[in-house]
Parts: C-alpha cells; structure tokens; sequence
C-alpha cells in the first residue's frame, strides 16, 4: 500500500471534518519541507480521529482506517526522510532564546536535522553518525549539511573538549551503547550540557539508559518543550542528562 495516496483522498473525503482538515495540511507542510531538504517551519497538531469523531462516521470501518493513517505519519516520515525527532524551525527559534549560542556536538545525528535546525538558528554545530542504518530507509541518505561518519563514544573523544553541548536524538531502544556513551560523558566530560531528546522508558534508549540518567531540573525547558508538542502516541520529550 502507498501510504500517502492512499491517505490524501481518504482524509479529503472528510474534509468536512475541521480537524481532518487541519491535521492533512499540516502533515503535507512537513512532507513538503523534507522533500525539498528543508526543516518544517512548525511542528504538527495531535494526529487521529477521537472515539467521539468515530462514533459520528456513516462508515465506521473507513474512519477507522483514516484514523490509523494519521497515527502512522511519523513511521511514514521516519522510513522516506530519516526524520525520528519531530523538530522544526520554531523549536529552534525558542531553543536559540533560551540556550544559544553554544558550540554544539550531535552524535547518532542521521540527516543532520538538529544540527541543522541549531546551526540556522546561529551556533557552531558538528554533526557525525555511525551510518548503521543506511540500508534499512533514509536516515543518513539526504543530510542537511555534513554529517562526519563516526559512532558516538568515537565522536565524543574527538570532539569533547571543543564543544560546549552534546546532543543525542532516538537511539536505539534495545543498544546499550548509549550506556556506555553516557559512562563516558561523566568521566571524561562532565561540565558539558548533555541534550537528549526521545521517549523515556519508550520508543528510544536502552532501559538501562533511562534507568541511570540524572536529570537536571533547567525552567529553560519548559518552553522548549512546549514547542515540541506530543503528536501521536510517542511521549518524545528533550531532556537535560548530567
């Protein structure tokens, strides 16, 4: 099935439902920006139909089917775009208020959309990946600027003393590298802000990960996160890690 023409005519059928309307438009603004190697300019409205919406479809059987498109769409993104965390140009507008500039280093950094997203919004940026997934879909295929090919614990020995952030977005769920990784911030750089967006005890990181992460308690992101706003059933969230 083709994901997209298969849910465009779908959800237009049921234009006449407002919320339909405004969820298709939205998704098409980021489609539309990815395609064209481009951050979306904001981020996305809750994805899905409510049971209240369902239960007011003359098909429920078609509602269904639409309502499990729209819960889909980051899976669509993720596969054709390499984008797993959700960031816009928005985000980075408030993230640059409340944190920039800094030098940052993002390990795990697939197309480079954060770094990206960072180095617009006016920071020094280095952008690196290990490049495991380049078989499996489009993480890592179309970067947004130069992602140097370099696993994370490598990349933090290289670059550590150059910098003054790191950033760490959707590792694996079950590769306790991130654990190791997170050893050796501690030890060797334990004065750098550790940026780390994903789902905790979820859909990234390994449980051992979350299990010994030390959260630092900064009102700076609480309007980050704001702007990062839940979409579907993926609890993603930018946490601080010392």
């Amino acid at each position: 099935m083709d994901y997209w023409k298969t849910l465009v005519p779908l959800a237009q059928k049921y234009a006449g439902w407002e919320s339909v309307t405004e969820q298709l438009a939205a998704m098409t603004a980021v489609k539309t920006a990815l395609a064209h190697n481009q951050l979306p300019k904001k981020g996305l409205p809750r994805l899905g139909l409510s049971s209240d919406t369902l239960m007011m479809a003359s098909d429920l059987r078609e509602a269904k089917q639409l309502n499990h498109l729209l819960r889909q769409f980051r899976f669509f993104i993720a596969y054709h775009y390499g984008m797993w965390a959700f960031v816009h140009q928005q985000l980075f507008a408030t993230w640059q208020d409340q944190f920039g500039p800094l030098r940052y280093l993002e390990v795990a950094a697939g197309n480079g959309y954060i770094s990206a997203g960072l180095q617009q919004a006016g920071n020094r940026v280095i952008a690196t990946d290990a490049h495991t997934w380049l078989n499996e879909n489009q993480t890592g295929h179309h970067p947004m600027l130069p992602v140097q090919s370099l696993g994370a614990s490598a990349a933090l020995l290289r670059y550590g003393h150059q910098v003054d952030a790191v950033v760490m977005a959707w590792t694996p769920d079950k590769d306790p590298n991130d654990m190791h990784f997170l050893r050796l911030l501690r030890r060797e750089y334990p004065h750098l802000l550790f940026f780390v967006i994903g789902e905790r005890f979820g859909a990234t990181n390994s449980r051992l990960f979350w299990q010994s992460a030390q959260f630092v308690a900064d009102r700076r992101l609480l309007p980050l996160n704001r702007d990062f706003k839940r979409f579907d059933a993926v609890n993603e969230r930018i946490y601080l890690l010392a």
